[in-house]
């Protein structure tokens, strides 16, 4: 038992890392990945920046700072000096002395990290000339003596504006200073704006490669299902993608070999049931017809009736059988078998001549508006796609109502139109009519139960030969059905009227 969980373990991460969760989770990160970059990206340049920035402004204005603290200094030193120059007072050059320990406290206190050298050079020639010259007077002053010259006491004074100028140059450096960190900061926003530019095309190209290829199994998904619905069972079933997707293509695939298995039954008790009963219903026919020749002997009324109506339910009986037959020969043919140019107007006057009996059963009056036209197809499909409207327009037509057929050719186009006076098609019936074993609510009132393949062979028939179907809606002459078929034209048409 311990070591099956860990094997079903491994199989759930194995599942889980290839999952649509994880590919989900992975495109995420990859999409947000050049946004999150350019973020950390972003804030470190400010950071960077802000600390630059802080560092010089900061340095320059400490220099600055210096620069007056040290004028001070000489001004205090300058003073001093003068003062003991003239009074000769111990005290007064003590305090000169405490000047120059300040001022050279102010100098070894100042850094000079980060200052421009138009500032540090003149600072720092200042502070040697200072130093240079406090011991040139403290050497003439320990020597009693010696007297102070004037260009001792002049040297302050030079000095002292040099201060001042260093004083001025660091004002001009702390704007300099703040262009600099201008152009600084234009720089900064350049380049968050280019890094910008940069993620979010390349963010958008990501998601859209991941919606791609996340979104493409489901596509594949849905074809194979529109497939299994049109009864395209051939083509095995394969989803590449993540593993939950992968699994349902596994399943599909096991639900196509099933419905294939149960489709090829399907076709061969459709084949079996069909040969089965097409032998027993031609002997009834040729019964019937030989008692309508009254072969066995003289009939009277009543008994020709009789003879009538069997010879009526034997046609519509074999109407029956030869659908299913046509239905399995249609479902294992893909193409037209024996294409031919056919005159569509002479066929149907043939299919009409099939019907004879049961129109006039039903006393029905065919007006027809017939226009010689040649049409190449497959003659029986298309004499069997005739039979069925036919026999649907005579099924639902009232005792002692009209059927009109009218064929007719324009631009290279035969248009037939076939209209009754029945109930005709419920408006909830139509999106389905052309659907296999369909049958609506009006055919459960009529007397002889169809199969429910008449107008799907018809509309396979239309689509085979590359034409279309229409359900017309109805008149005042033909308040039933009125189906209209285009078909693609051979020849020249030649209008023939005749009722």
């Amino acid at each position: 038992m311990s070591e099956v969980e860990p094997m079903l373990s491994e199989t759930g991460r194995r599942k889980l890392a290839g999952s649509l969760y994880y590919w989900a989770l992975t495109g995420f990160l990859l999409v947000t990945l050049p946004l999150v970059v350019a973020l950390i990206w972003g804030v470190l340049s400010v950071s960077q920046y802000t600390e630059k920035s802080q560092q010089a402004l900061f340095q320059t204005v400490r220099a600055n700072e210096g620069s007056r603290s040290l004028l001070d200094r000489l001004v205090s030193m300058e003073r001093g000096i003068r003062q003991y120059q003239v009074l000769k007072d111990p005290e007064l050059l003590e305090v000169y002395r405490q000047h120059h320990d300040a001022f050279v406290a102010v100098a070894q206190g100042l850094r000079f990290d980060g200052v421009s050298d138009d500032l540090l050079i003149p600072l720092r020639g200042l502070v040697a000339a200072e130093r240079e010259l406090f011991q040139d007077i403290q050497s003439r002053v320990s020597r009693a003596e010696s007297e102070l010259s004037a260009d001792d006491l002049q040297g302050y004074a030079t000095l002292t504006l040099q201060a001042r100028a260093l004083l001025q140059t660091g004002g001009r450096q702390v704007g300099v200073e703040a262009e600099a960190l201008a152009r600084e900061a234009d720089r900064v926003r350049g380049s968050m704006l280019l890094w910008a530019l940069l993620a979010l095309p390349l963010a958008l190209i990501l998601g859209l490669l991941f919606v791609y290829l996340m979104t493409r199994p489901i596509k594949r998904i849905e074809r194979v299902i529109t497939e299994l619905g049109a009864g395209r069972f051939d083509q095995p079933i394969v989803i590449n993608g993540p593993s939950d997707l992968a699994d349902l293509g596994h399943r599909l695939d096991w639900m196509r070999r099933r419905l294939r298995a149960l489709e090829g039954e399907k076709q061969q008790f459709i084949r079996n049931i069909s040969h089965e009963l097409k032998t027993p219903l031609a002997t009834l026919r040729e019964g019937a017809d030989l008692l309508e020749d009254e072969v066995v002997g003289e009939l009277n009324r009543e008994q020709r009736e009789i003879v009538q109506l069997m010879t009526i339910g034997t046609l519509q009986l074999n109407g029956l059988v030869e659908n299913l037959l046509e239905y399995q020969r249609l479902a294992n043919q893909r193409t037209l078998a024996e294409p031919s140019d056919l005159d569509l107007a002479e066929l149907l006057r043939k299919v009409l001549d099939d019907y004879r009996l049961l129109i006039r059963s039903k006393r029905l009056e065919i007006v027809q508006a017939l226009a010689s036209v040649t049409l190449r197809g497959d003659r029986e499909t298309i004499r069997m796609m005739l039979g069925n409207l036919l026999s649907n327009a005579i099924k639902f037509s009232p005792d002692g109502g009209q059927i009109g057929l009218t064929l007719s050719a324009d631009q290279g186009c035969v248009t037939f139109l076939i209209e009754d006076q029945g109930e005709g098609i419920s408006v909830e019936d139509q999106p389905f009519v052309f659907q296999e074993f369909y049958q609506g609510k009006s055919s459960g009132r009529s007397s002889v139960k169809g199969s429910g393949l008449g107008l799907a062979l018809v509309n396979d028939t239309v689509l085979r030969h590359r034409g279309r179907i229409m359900l017309l809606p109805a008149t005042r002459d033909y308040p039933g059905a009125r189906i209209c078929l285009e078909l693609p034209m051979a020849g020249q048409a030649t209008l023939e009227v005749a009722q």
